[in-house]
């Protein structure tokens, strides 16, 4: 028996007695067919096509037994039908020879009745006549794993930067689709939460009707994206595709006898270049589609069209800020910002802020890479490091100000890690930093969570001895539902708020049942954007503010000019 795989068979076959072990294939079936929820094995022995089918997936789909013939047939009737076309063509291709492996999304029938979607990964093994004799594999059901996204049933972000690596592994070209719809959160309040996921649902339903052969992910809140091999499509079909899809949403699709007309708009990267991580390119589909959202754009926009210069030079430059984080944090450093009392004036606290700088690229504004960073995994990575140098530099400062606060902006990533509570416990003890010292902000993509896990988190914070503050504080209900249901210490209203405040009327009545109502729920207020005395002055006379932070105390500086500028105060 000749070498496969590096490996010499003839030699395992005589260690293990492969011979011997075709006796107990029933039980090694058995054994490995029992190995996790939600896979299911099967072989099939191609000349006489017959098959043997794991015990759980034919309790699962309502199959007629677990040995029985013409499994291809009898398994087609529980493809969806829409997927049916597709499975067919793939099985056709591995059974000629011109493909070597069975990897496919489809959704199958369970016994109830029910689509689920599921991967078939198999192959087939050959005579020496390469002619097929065996096809085997599992098919894995997504019900089970966190790969799925419980309310669309569509494959979700893990998913997703799944098969992009393994698309980058093969050096496959594909273009990634980002959908999102504007102003979703008007179904929520009409009509519920409960009716907006079965709008999502149907949503999902119509799209996987409609997505050709390209995998669909729900990412993120209403986001959506569709992942296309370059071969066989370009961007101006995708763009076609894109403009029918928008105008049948904007139609209406029917839930539940209601018409709801929806307004979508999209972003497009093409992974091309393998050079980059599979999240620089997934977050670049994101920010087009953030784009085409902030300016209501209607068209399709493409990330080397229309967001970046000189070809793709800023998909460079975060790509080498993300692979900074694996490289020691290098080019990161952080600046501080003063955090004075309303009345007083006197300096109670500051700000941590991020910062980025290379000597290939020089200083980016962090306005042009956190937002797309926050929305990585490996922010979790960073966003330690923060807390530890902002605890490292703020002792320099508790030294001679006992009571002195630093407040450090929680991202996405973090909250979501179940581990995150115990990884900042374990740097207040490393830094033997005072937990009263420390201030949690609450970054605007926290609210994405569930609302009973944010409630969670802060009352563990409190706990703890940390404070808490709801940062980048908006006009909107959500905004005011957050403030009566998280138990944080302090509300941070945004400069954009105070813009114009003097002159703005409906600004100061909303300011003002703002303010108040935080004074009621005892939690204290902080301006942000507060830049001239003036400014300074009309807050404190006329609203209940207990805090201010703006360019009029000091811009961000180092954490040595802070210390500099606070011993001149």
């Amino acid at each position: 028996m000749a070498d496969v795989n590096g490996r010499n068979w003839e030699e395992l076959s005589r260690l293990i007695n492969l011979q011997e072990i075709s006796q107990y294939f029933p039980e090694i079936f058995e054994i490995f067919s029992n190995t996790s929820d939600g896979k299911y094995v099967y072989v099939c022995y191609i000349p006489t096509n017959y098959s043997i089918w794991s015990k759980e997936a034919v309790e699962y789909f309502g199959l007629d037994e677990e040995f029985f013939k013409n499994a291809g047939d009898n398994w087609l009737e529980h493809i969806h039908p829409d997927d049916r076309e597709l499975y067919r063509r793939d099985i056709e291709k591995l059974m000629k020879g011109e493909k070597d492996a069975h990897n496919l999304i489809y959704r199958a029938r369970n016994k109830e009745g029910h689509y689920i979607t599921c991967t078939c990964r198999g192959a087939v093994i050959r005579d020496e006549d390469w002619q097929p004799r065996y096809f085997l594999g599992t098919i894995t059901n997504h019900e089970y794993g966190f790969f799925i996204d419980p309310v669309t049933g569509l494959f979700g972000r893990n998913s997703l930067i799944a098969y992009m690596e393994s698309y980058a592994a093969s050096r496959k070209p594909y273009f990634l689709l980002a959908v999102g719809i504007h102003n979703f959160s008007g179904i929520n309040t009409t009509y519920g939460y409960s009716f907006g996921n079965k709008v999502l649902k149907t949503l999902a339903e119509y799209a996987q009707n409609t997505r050709g052969d390209g995998v669909l992910f729900r990412v993120e809140g209403t986001k959506t994206m569709l992942l296309l091999e370059c071969e066989g499509h370009n961007e101006e079909d995708i763009s076609g595709k894109f403009e029918r899809v928008r105008k049948d949403f904007s139609d209406g699709i029917d839930v539940e006898g209601i018409n709801i007309s929806l307004d979508i708009c999209g972003g497009l990267a093409v992974a091309n270049d393998f050079s980059l991580d599979v999240n620089t390119i997934y977050n670049n589909a994101l920010f087009a589609l953030d784009k085409a959202k902030r300016e209501n754009e209607t068209k399709l926009l493409t990330i080397e069209k229309d967001m970046f210069d000189n070809n793709q030079k800023h998909v460079r430059i975060l790509n080498k800020i993300r692979n900074s984080i694996k490289d020691g944090f290098k080019g990161f450093f952080l600046v501080y910002q003063p955090i004075v009392e309303a009345e007083s004036e006197k300096v109670s606290g500051m700000e941590a802020l991020l910062r980025w700088k290379s000597p290939e690229y020089g200083f980016v504004p962090p306005n042009e890479f956190i937002p797309w960073l926050e929305k990585d995994t490996l922010f979790f990575e960073l966003g330690n490091w923060i807390i530890r140098t902002a605890m490292e530099d703020a002792k320099k400062v508790i030294a001679n100000h006992p009571g002195f606060t630093v407040n450090v902006n929680l991202a996405y990533p973090q909250l979501q890690r179940s581990d995150f509570k115990d990884v900042l416990n374990e740097i207040l003890k490393e830094q033997d930093f005072p937990p009263d010292c420390l201030k949690l902000e609450l970054t605007e993509r926290c609210r994405l969570l569930d609302m009973d896990v944010l409630k969670n988190d802060m009352l563990f914070f409190k706990s703890e001895g940390m404070q808490t503050a709801l940062d980048d504080f908006g006009t909107g209900y959500a905004a005011l539902n957050l403030m009566t249901e998280l138990p944080v210490d302090q509300i941070k209203i945004d400069k954009s708020f105070i813009d114009d405040i003097v002159t703005d009327v409906p600004k100061q009545c909303l300011l003002r049942a703002i303010t108040g109502c935080a004074r009621e729920l005892g939690k204290n207020i902080c301006i942000e954007g507060v830049e001239t005395q003036e400014m300074a002055a009309y807050l404190r006379m006329y609203f209940s503010v207990t805090h201010f932070q703006g360019y009029y105390y000091s811009r961000p500086v180092p954490i040595d000019g802070f210390i500099e500028w606070l011993e001149k105060q």
